[in-house]
Formats: C-alpha cells, structure tokens, sequence
C-alpha cells in the first residue's frame, strides 16, 4: 500500500475520533475504493453511514461487509455484522440464508484463501443446519479482566467466542482457584450446563475486550429438534470437554498446558468396566495405568491365609496401576471394580512414551508412588502385627 492510501485511512480514522462523520465517510469511501478488500475499514464506513442515519446505504455496506467475510471464511465476524443488519431492519431475513450458504460453499473448498477458524460448533454443519443455529444467536460484550459467569451460577446457554479471549477457571478447594485453559476466536462453552444440570461448572473470564454469541437452551433444542445431528456435533465436542477438564485437575496432569493435555489424551481409551470385575491381580506382569472417571475401585492383597486385605476403595479422580509399569516390577496388589465404573485406560508402552514426551509427569508419578507405596507397606505390616496378636491371644 502506498503512502497516500495509509494517509487516507488515517484521515479517516482521525475525523472518526472527532466525531466528524461526514469528513471520516468522504475518507473512508476514497480509501475504500482503493483497497476494497479492506474489510475493516468497509465496516468502519458502514458504521458511519448509520451514525449519520443514512440506514439503507448502512445496511449495503453491511452486507457487503458480510458476505465479504463469509466468502474468507471468517464465519463470526460475518455473524456479528448480520446481527447489525438484523438490528436495523429486522424483516432482512434472508441475511442469515445468504451467510450459511457463502460459509458452507467456501468451507468445501480444498484451498480457501484464508484458513478458516475453528469453529467446531459451526464447521461440521451442513447448511440448513447452520442457517438455523445463526438465527438464533444473541451477541453479547465483556471488557477486559470482566467476568462472564461464576462457577456455580444458572446457566445453560452455549457461547461461542467470537473475538477476543477468555480463561477457564475451576475451584479445586475453598481458597484454590485453578486455570483450565485460555479459550480464543472460535472456541466454546457452556456445554457443561447444557448437558447436565443447568448450571456452570466453572468461572469464566474476559482477558481482553471479548465478543460472545450466546445461544440459549430453548433456541438450541429448537434447532436440535429440526437437526437432530446438531446434538451429536455437541455431544462429542462435551465428551471431550468433560475428559480434558477430567485431566486438567489429575494431580498427574495439572503441570502440563491444554496442548500438552491435549497429546496426552489421544493416548487414553475409555473402557466400561462392569462391577465385581476384576482388573489385575497380584503377581500379573506389569501392563496398564488406570485414572477412574467414574465408579469406584478396590485395592487389595490376599495374606498367607488367602483372606482378602483391603488397602484402599478408589473414586472418580484417582490413578492406580501404577507401580508395575513404573518399575518394571509385577502387580504387588490386585484390583477389581465394586460397582460399574469407566477407566482411562494408558497402556505401557504409551506410558513410556508419555514419560519421555512430558518428564515431569515422571517425577510427580515417582512421588506420589512412593508415598503410596510407603502407605502400602504401612498397612500390610499393621495388618501382619494384628495377626500375630490375634494368634498369640487364640
């Protein structure tokens, strides 16, 4: 771009901060004619235009602006600026049919110019599906450091960041607030309350001036009545939620960042395990480390007597399995579900192949093992010197 076209932008941009409307359109339109495909700049005039009431000129620029965006892929800025043209003449219906159907047609093509965003929630529907979820999208703003919902609160809305960024923040004790992960353009949340029990399970917050588009429960289930595929798509994307924030608080996994969660988790599979169940016994090669998501699962040994010793009852949250592929050593407990209970289930090998990507993961491991084992051998001697007491009192 040559000097005199930056010039004209900043003419414009300068009468703007004025607030002399007329001067910023006569600027605006000069460079616009230049550098069309500025689009920032194309929504800028359209802004102008309806600040100086000029509404219809407004909404052509507007829709130009649109489907500008659309056609690059940039699916929320499109939906925002629709939602402008919306606000003016709300009989426009036909805005929303046009974007699904730029959006949908630029999203089959294998080489976009831009790569497009991602947005999961939007970019796996076909088009009818997305012309009905845009319509029933509601834009809301947050300045920096605002908060957008609190752990706890009613809530069952999903909101799709449309600019800016957000963090994720979960209470992991009365006086401990943990971050999850940053959330950026494109990404989603609310699912969790969707899913459950219509509240938010974590505190959300802006980290910078934010754009969000919320869609409510109702408009959702709407929408989900017409497409039943819509649910699926949200359904899978929640699933993965749930395990990564599963993750995110597994004092085994807390050090790493919501990338590295990310690696880690393709190496997991999720296995259903029925109760009485018996997982492993004592003296087994070493094979699997196991982090319970649901259920719940007995630790135990046999004594010389063959009676059963009970060393822990373990719940949603924690690992066992550990110590045989830790080092290299055979089962020293055994290990049965007491009630119908999901595992992660990490095999050997991609236990040894997390331990070499992430090392950190292996001394947090060693730790915490060691404590355990120390616990263990505890419990066994305790349990060794009751018997011998026992016997001399018989």
């Amino acid at each position: 771009m040559s000097k005199g076209k930056v010039s004209l932008k900043e003419e414009a941009l300068r009468a703007l901060s004025k607030g002399e409307w007329g001067k910023a359109l006569d600027h605006f339109k000069k460079h616009c004619s230049q550098e069309p495909s500025d689009l920032r700049s194309r929504l800028k005039m359209a802004e102008v235009l309806e600040r100086l009431g000029r509404k219809e000129e407004a909404v052509q620029e507007y829709r130009k602006v649109a489907e500008g965006y659309a056609t690059e892929g940039f699916l929320l800025q499109a939906i925002s600026v629709n939602k402008v043209i919306l606000r003016i003449n709300p009989s426009l219906k036909d805005v929303n049919e046009r974007l699904a159907q730029l959006y949908t047609e630029k999203f089959q093509e294998a080489r976009p110019r831009h790569p497009f965003p991602q947005v999961p929630l939007f970019s796996e529907l076909q088009d009818q599906e997305l012309q009905s979820l845009v319509s029933q999208v509601h834009v809301k703003t947050f300045q920096n450091e605002e908060t957008i919902c609190h752990d706890g609160d009613p809530g069952d809305s999903i909101m799709v960041i449309s600019r800016g960024e957000v963090a994720i923040y979960k209470q992991i004790s009365e006086r401990q607030e943990m971050r999850v992960r940053s959330l950026k353009e494109g990404d989603f949340f609310g699912e969790f309350g969707f899913f459950t029990d219509q509240k938010r399970h974590a505190t959300v917050k802006a980290l910078t001036d934010s754009e969000v588009f919320e869609i409510s429960r109702e408009g959702l289930n709407e929408i989900i009545s017409a497409h039943p595929r819509i649910h699926e798509v949200l359904y899978d994307l929640y699933k993965h939620r749930v395990l990564d924030l599963f993750l995110s608080v597994s004092p085994l996994f807390a050090s790493l960042s919501g990338q590295e969660r990310d690696e880690v988790f393709k190496r997991f599979q999720l296995v259903s395990v029925p109760e009485e169940t018996l997982i492993f016994n004592g003296g087994d090669p070493p094979g699997s480390l196991y982090l319970i998501k649901s259920g719940e699962v007995q630790i135990f040994i046999r004594n010389p007597k063959g009676e059963k010793v009970i060393l822990s009852n373990l719940k949603s949250g924690d690992f066992f399995g550990e110590i045989g592929p830790l080092f290299n050593k055979p089962r020293s407990a055994s290990a049965k579900t007491i009630q119908p209970s999901e595992l992660l289930e990490l095999t050997k090998a991609e236990l040894e192949a997390c331990l070499f990507q992430f090392p950190q993961i292996r001394e947090t491991l060693k730790e915490i093992t060691v404590k355990r084992l120390t616990r263990m051998n505890l419990e066994i001697f305790s349990h060794k010197k009751s018997e011998k007491v026992r016997e001399a009192m018989v």
